[in-house]
C-alpha cells in the first residue's frame, strides 16, 4: 500500500472540496426548478379571502428615521385593509433626531397611527428589543412587521394575513422585498439581483420542497400565539429574523413565502454602508449557529435543521467554497497557459460552475421580468465583483467573533431617501 504522500493528501483534499462544491451546486439547482415551479403555482392558486378580516398590529421600529419616516407611514396608511381592523404602531428608539415629530405630526391625522417612544437611557438596544417593548401594547392578535423604510404595495398585508388564516399549521407567512433603487449604480444592482435570486431560490424553492421559508426582517405576518410561545425577539440577536425562524421551528411552526404580497425599500448606495450592513447579518448568522448547531443531534425536527445548516452554508461553506474558486480559477489560467485548456480539468469544471451559477439567476431574473440585457451582463461581473466581497465580510466576521470575540451591537443601516411607492409605480 502507497503511503499518503503530500501530492496524494492534496488531490484528496481538493477531490473532498470539489465533491462539496459539486453538491451544494447541484442543490441549489434542485431549489432553482422549484422556485420556478412555485412561481407557477403562486399565480394560480390563492386563498380565498375570508369573511370577516383578523385585526393586525403593524409594528414599525424606528431609531433616527426622519429621512424616511414619513413615507413609510404614509404607504401604511394607504393599505387596502379595513381600518377599523388595523393599527400601525411605531416604536421610537430613543432617536436623537425628528423621529418622533415626524411620528407625532401625523398621528394627529389618523388614528389608526400610535407612537411607543422608549426613553433615553432604555433605547438603542436594537431592533429585537425595540419589536418586544412595541408588541406590548398591540390590541391584536396578527402582528405584521414593516422596516422604517418600507413602501409595502397596497394590497400586500391583505394577500399575507388570507394566507396565514387559511392554513392553520402556519406561524408566520412572508412576503416579497424588492429594491426601490436598483438602477442607481453597479451597487444597487448587484443587490437587486441577489435579492430576487434569494427569494424565488431559497425562499420559493424551499418552501416547495420542504415546506420551510426564513423571517425576512420585514413584510411578514405572525400569529401572536406562536410569537409570545417561542419567546419573542431575542434581545440578544442581531440577526432577529434567522433567530426567530429557528425557534418557530423547533415549535413545530411553518413559514409560507407568498411571493405576490411585495413591499419595496432603498438597499445601501455604497460600498461602505453594505459592508457594514453585510459584517451585521453575517455575525448576526454566526450568532445563530453558535446557538443551535449543538442542539442538533438532540432535535427531532427536520425545518430545524435545514435552516441551521442553511446558515451554515451561507457564512461558513460558501466562504471556504468561494476561496476554493478563486484557487481553481487562478490555478486553471496558470495551466492553461503553459499546457492548453484541454490538459486543465479543474478550469474546465470552473467555469462549467460558473456557467450554471448564471443560468440559475438568468431564471429567477425572468421570473420578475428583469431578464434584460444590462441585468445579464451585471449578473456575469457580479461573480468578479460583488461575490468576492463576501469573502472579506465573512473573514471579517470569524475574525470579530473568534480571535476578537468582540460583543455584537446593533448596527444601523444608513437610510437612503426615496419617494412612496404607489402600486403600478
Amino acid at each position: 500500500m502507497s503511503a499518503l504522500t503530500p501530492q496524494l493528501l492534496r488531490d484528496l483534499l481538493l477531490g473532498l472540496c470539489l465533491i462539496g462544491a459539486w453538491a451544494v451546486i447541484g442543490f441549489q439547482v434542485v431549489l432553482t426548478i422549484a422556485g420556478y415551479l412555485y412561481s407557477r403555482e403562486a399565480r394560480r392558486t390563492r386563498p380565498p379571502e375570508p369573511e370577516h378580516w383578523p385585526g393586525v398590529s403593524i409594528l414599525v421600529p424606528a431609531y433616527n428615521e426622519e429621512i424616511v419616516m414619513a413615507g413609510t407611514i404614509e404607504s401604511l396608511l394607504h393599505l387596502d385593509y379595513p381600518r377599523d381592523k388595523m393599527e400601525i404602531i411605531v416604536i421610537d428608539d430613543s432617536s436623537t433626531d425628528r423621529t418622533r415629530r415626524v411620528i407625532e405630526h401625523i398621528m394627529a391625522t389618523d388614528r389608526r397611527l400610535k407612537l411607543v417612544a422608549i426613553p433615553p437611557g432604555l433605547g438603542g438596544r436594537g431592533k429585537s428589543h425595540a419589536l418586544n417593548q412595541g408588541v406590548r401594547y398591540a390590541r391584536h392578535e396578527i402582528i405584521a412587521v414593516y422596516d422604517a423604510d418600507n413602501s409595502p404595495e397596497p394590497q400586500s398585508l391583505r394577500m399575507l394575513v388570507a394566507e396565514l388564516i387559511a392554513d392553520e399549521r402556519l406561524a408566520a407567512a412572508v412576503g416579497k422585498v424588492r429594491t426601490l433603487n436598483r438602477e442607481t449604480n453597479l451597487l444597487t444592482r448587484c443587490v437587486n439581483i441577489e435579492f430576487i435570486s434569494f427569494q424565488w431560490i431559497i425562499q420559493a424553492g424551499r418552501w416547495r420542497v420542504f415546506g420551510l421559508a426564513s423571517l425576512p426582517g420585514t413584510n411578514y405576518v405572525i400569529r401572536r400565539e406562536a410569537l409570545e410561545r417561542a419567546g419573542g425577539w431575542d434581545a440578544g440577536a442581531i440577526a432577529d429574523d434567522a433567530e426567530l425562524t429557528v425557534r418557530l421551528a423547533q415549535e413545530g411552526y411553518h413559514i409560507k413565502f407568498v411571493p405576490y404580497a411585495v413591499t419595496w425599500e432603498p438597499e445601501p448606495q455604497h460600498w461602505g454602508v453594505w459592508l457594514r450592513q453585510r459584517l451585521r447579518w453575517a455575525r448576526g448568522g454566526t450568532y445563530v449557529v453558535r446557538k443551535f448547531l449543538p442542539r442538533l443531534r438532540r432535535l427531532r425536527r427536520r425545518q430545524l435543521a435545514l435552516e441551521v445548516l442553511h446558515l451554515v452554508t451561507i457564512y461558513h461553506l460558501f466562504f471556504v467554497l468561494l476561496i476554493l474558486s478563486d484557487l481553481i480559477f487562478v490555478s486553471g489560467l496558470l495551466a492553461g497557459m503553459a499546457a492548453g485548456p484541454v490538459r486543465s480539468p479543474l478550469f474546465a469544471l470552473w467555469a462549467l460552475a460558473l456557467a450554471i451559477f448564471l443560468l440559475q439567476l438568468a431564471i429567477t431574473l425572468a421570473i420578475e421580468g428583469e431578464n434584460t440585457p444590462a441585468n445579464l451582463l451585471v449578473t456575469i461581473a457580479m461573480y468578479f465583483t460583488y461575490c468576492q466581497m463576501w469573502v472579506y465580510v465573512c473573514a471579517k466576521a470569524h475574525y470579530l467573533d473568534v480571535v476578537r470575540q468582540e460583543r455584537l451591537r446593533w448596527d444601523k443601516t444608513v437610510r437612503v431617501a426615496h419617494p412612496v411607492r404607489r402600486a403600478g409605480r
